[in-house]
């Protein structure tokens, strides 16, 4: 008997739960929000509970449509870094990719093992937030009794799959960027050269599996709260952004997604662990490739942004559907000469993942003959040079395709696919459905084909 997908998204500040059947066709899907806190000058994190309340309120809501469903797999923001009693209770706050508590940190481990290894060997140099080896320091330094306490220290995958099956686990997707694993081999073992040096004990980190391996059978009484079948596999899991990708076909190495959402990110698919201080990279959920993950903090952030400090008096709706696209038409009326006009735009309203520095955003060049629009446009292209430049460094490395698949709200906005092609790169830009809900149904799929 065929048996239906529970894919589970787990995001940054929304939970999305989808019913599929074996075919990838969606039968149901509902959603739940929750809050992200940012305080003390930077730190950004979320209690996992959040997580499986958001899980069990919407299976409620689901009711029978889970009563066929054989398998549920994951898709999560990363890190979500959370520390976890041997029962996994959270002993603390899931620390997220923008969080800026350990930049200190950061600094300390990189010059301990030193940049080359760890770009030569985990692909990725150790950052605050992004970087789970800096908040597990930071973390050891300022809550030294939560350190004692932990008996592991994972992703929001490993929370989530913790309590519905009792096994601790993690993946390559989501643990590539953390400086902790061996990116570069991608055999699922950690970097033990990385462990010794920064004082943490390998039995404190999960086990190691691929994406689309089961972890285990669901607990009886978990089974019976959410409403599943006691026999429903649970799958590792993978990171949200890959797989995004993996759903709009991203396997073949050149192909380039660029996702326009609150965050705005650029990705290639490589076919070797190419590795450099200006970008992550990320182990794909497909074997035998990795993916570039260049991520510009505040892409739809920064429009958003852009509307409450500039455009207060105007509705959201308008602001997007009307004034954007009206500014954009403008400029390309006559794009040369209105871009020399221009301001240039720093865009790190939000920082950089890519600098221990506390980088800000800037307005630079701005004159009595600069207009609002020039100032929206600006950031525009600022945002859009940011990701060419991307484009740029990894293109000289590797032959990219002609095609960019992009997706997101912020691709939607008329007129913003040719901003891309104009300060971007000179590629073909086609729109497409992708979705990290999907990306996880499509791992059930692999594992009901297997079983």
């Amino acid at each position: 008997m065929s048996r239906d997908i529970l894919a589970v998204d787990v995001g940054t500040t929304a939970l999305k739960l989808g019913v599929f059947s074996p075919e990838m066709k969606l039968r149901w899907e509902t959603s739940r929000r929750y809050d992200v806190h940012v305080y003390d000058g930077g730190k950004a994190d979320i209690h996992p509970d959040e997580w499986w309340r958001a899980l069990v309120d919407a299976c409620r809501e689901a009711g029978e449509r889970l009563n066929d469903a054989g398998v549920i797999a994951f898709s999560v923001t990363t890190p979500g870094l959370t520390p976890m009693a041997a029962d996994g209770a959270a002993l603390g706050p899931g620390i997220l990719f923008f969080d800026g508590r350990s930049t200190e940190q950061a600094r300390w481990i990189r010059g301990r093992v030193g940049e080359e290894k760890f770009l030569r060997e985990t692909c990725n140099l150790p950052v605050t937030g992004g970087s789970s080896l800096c908040s597990i320091l930071w973390i050891r330094e300022h809550q030294p009794a939560v350190w004692d306490a932990a008996a592991k220290f994972g992703h929001t995958n490993t929370y989530m799959v913790k309590r519905l099956t009792g096994n601790w686990v993690i993946d390559p997707s989501t643990v590539s960027i953390t400086g902790l694993y061996n990116t570069a081999r991608n055999d699922l073992t950690w970097n033990d050269d990385v462990l010794r040096a920064a004082g943490i004990p390998a039995g404190k980190l999960p086990a190691l599996a691929h994406s689309h391996e089961c972890a285990g059978t669901i607990l009886a009484a978990v089974a019976e709260e959410l409403g599943l079948a006691r026999d429903c596999a649970v799958l590792v899991g993978g990171n949200d952004a890959v797989l995004a990708a993996f759903s709009g076909g991203m396997t073949a190495p050149g192909e380039i997604t660029n996702i326009c959402g609150t965050c705005e990110i650029t990705y290639v698919c490589v076919d070797q662990p190419i590795s450099s201080p200006n970008f992550n990279i990320r182990c794909h959920v497909a074997p035998g490739r990795w993916v570039t993950f260049f991520v510009l903090n505040t892409g739809g952030k920064a429009l958003e942004w852009f509307h409450g400090v500039f455009c207060a008096g105007m509705s959201e709706q308008s602001f997007y559907e009307e004034y954007i696209p009206e500014a954009l038409d403008k400029f390309f009326a006559d794009p040369d000469r209105r871009e020399a006009r221009l301001p240039e735009y720093a865009p790190y309203l939000a920082g950089s993942r890519y600098s221990l520095d506390a980088l800000k955003a800037g307005f630079a060049g701005v004159t009595l003959e600069t207009t609002r629009d020039d100032m929206l446009v600006a950031l525009i292209r600022g945002n859009a040079l940011y990701a060419g430049g991307h484009l740029k460094e990894v293109g000289a490395r590797v032959p990219l395709a002609r095609k960019v698949h992009t997706t997101g709200g912020g691709a939607k906005i008329r007129g913003m696919m040719e901003a891309k092609r104009r300060w971007t790169g000179d590629f073909d830009y086609e729109y497409q459905d992708q979705s990290s809900l999907a990306g996880a149904a499509m791992l059930g799929q692999i594992y009901l084909r297997s079983v």
